[in-house]
């Protein structure tokens, strides 16, 4: 994530250090496989590309200029994230836990998207959907743009469905009501016994959902499960003028991972598809991996996140119970640093895919919410997929994509790093010494 010459591409540009990870070149802390999450140094620090200390020089490729169009000029933009209550042709009400009640204007041009960037028509989003509105800071009240995260669940619809219930202005005063006659004071409380207060105690404290649990249990092995392997990293590096709207591809840089006793080297690393004698994180931003970190992250006790099952779902072939997950940012561990030096820890939202049969995450979608108006970055997100690899006849789970995407606060310009791991095998002395 420290990667210092990211302004170097575009002038402004530094991505966000995501998926609890130094990224883009320590994507999550520490290697992957295992190795560099020892004990005592939880919680890890994921400072943006761009930042100080530890980051990986990115090459100085000579970007075109480009002026921005008419249009781009844009002030800075405010995200506000949150559940719909109701939407009209000229308003939008927005429940937001961060901020509460909102209101905002809707206009001709105001746009509405999902996540991946694609229409999405007004008349199909009800009350209890969960929506980011952005919108600029000279003008926070009027909707720029209007993206659904997800449709929202059938409790969800019908809490949103009830009247919002707002403060009164300031200048009006309450309704004077008629005075009730005391009530008689209630009798004391008898003593129970000791047994009885324990299993009331007991009774009051939610019980963890087993599926929490299972993926707990599953992700606190997952090092420990891991065999020696070989694996091809291909990290595609992008960057786009848009905000999103298309991507132009800086460069590609390949190597082949292996991994020995929690250990890993690089070697026959390839920049553009040309050998180079540099290790992997000298040719720039560079991600390695060991993405168990941001998932042991958020399902630690110590973040204390708190879970609600929102669907069912296939991964392929695969059934899995969909959660959403929300931390606040007095427990986040997750902390993002600007080009300036600027840190901060977000409150952190997103979803995590439970397999159904093995109780494994098969995919993270993680973003920072509330990030201030302050903050040099407006927007960090991150995607992690994992799928079944065959090493030496035995079945693993592990990592087999991650995206992670940011924005300049203030600009269009956004950038991108798509990893992709590949041919996972078994680790020989025949693989070890062959190039």
């Amino acid at each position: 994530m420290q990667r210092a010459t990211w302004s170097r591409l575009a002038g402004v540009m530094t991505v966000a250090a995501l998926c609890s990870a130094q990224y883009p070149q320590q994507y999550p802390p520490g290697q992957y496989p295992p190795g560099q999450y020892p004990p005592g140094q939880y919680p890890q620090q994921y400072p943006y590309p761009g930042g100080t200390g530890g980051g990986l020089p990115m090459p100085p490729i000579k970007w075109p200029s480009k002026k921005p169009k008419e249009g781009e000029k844009k002030g800075e933009t405010q995200r506000f994230e949150g559940t719909l209550r109701s939407l009209s042709d000229k308003e939008l009400v927005l429940d937001s836990p961060a901020d509460g009640i909102k209101r905002f204007r809707l206009l001709a041009k105001t746009q509405f998207k999902d996540k991946k960037g694609g229409s999405v028509r007004d008349s199909l989003l009800k009350p209890g959907d969960q929506l980011e509105i952005q919108a600029d800071a000279e003008d926070p009240e009027t909707a720029r743009k209007v993206i659904l995260i997800r449709p929202g669940t059938e409790a969800e619809r019908a809490a949103a469905s009830k009247p919002v219930n707002e403060p009164p202005p300031a200048d009006v005063k309450p309704a004077a009501t008629k005075a009730e006659p005391a009530a008689a004071p209630a009798p004391a409380p008898v003593p129970s016994a000791a047994p009885a207060t324990t299993a009331k105690k007991e009774a009051e404290e939610p019980r963890e959902d087993p599926v929490i649990a299972a993926a707990r249990e599953a992700a606190s092995s997952f090092t420990a499960s891991l065999p020696d392997y070989v694996v091809e990293q291909h990290t595609t590096r992008l960057f786009s003028f848009n905000n999103e709207a298309s991507w132009n591809t800086v460069d590609v840089i390949t190597a082949e991972v292996a991994s020995v006793h929690g250990k890993e080297e690089y070697r026959n690393v390839k920049l553009n598809g040309q050998a180079t004698n540099q290790s992997p994180e000298k040719t720039g931003s560079w991600s390695t991996g060991e993405f168990v970190v941001t998932l042991q992250d958020i399902l630690s006790p110590a973040t204390d996140a708190a879970f609600k099952r929102i669907a069912d779902d296939r991964i392929g072939s695969r059934p899995v119970l969909v959660y959403e997950f929300s931390i606040k940012a007095e427990n986040s561990h997750w902390t993002l640093m600007s080009e300036e030096g600027n840190k901060l820890k977000p409150a952190q939202k997103g979803e995590i895919y439970i397999d159904k049969q093995t109780g494994r995450v098969m995919r993270i979608e993680q973003r920072a919410v509330s990030i201030p108006a302050t903050f040099p970055q407006d927007k960090a997100e991150c995607l992690i997929e994992y799928g079944f690899a065959d090493i030496g006849g035995a079945r693993t789970l592990l990592p087999l994509r991650a995206e992670t995407r940011g924005c300049k606060r203030g600009t269009v310009h956004c950038s991108k790093n798509v990893t992709e791991f590949r041919n996972y095998r078994k680790f020989t002395v025949e693989s070890a010494l062959k190039d």
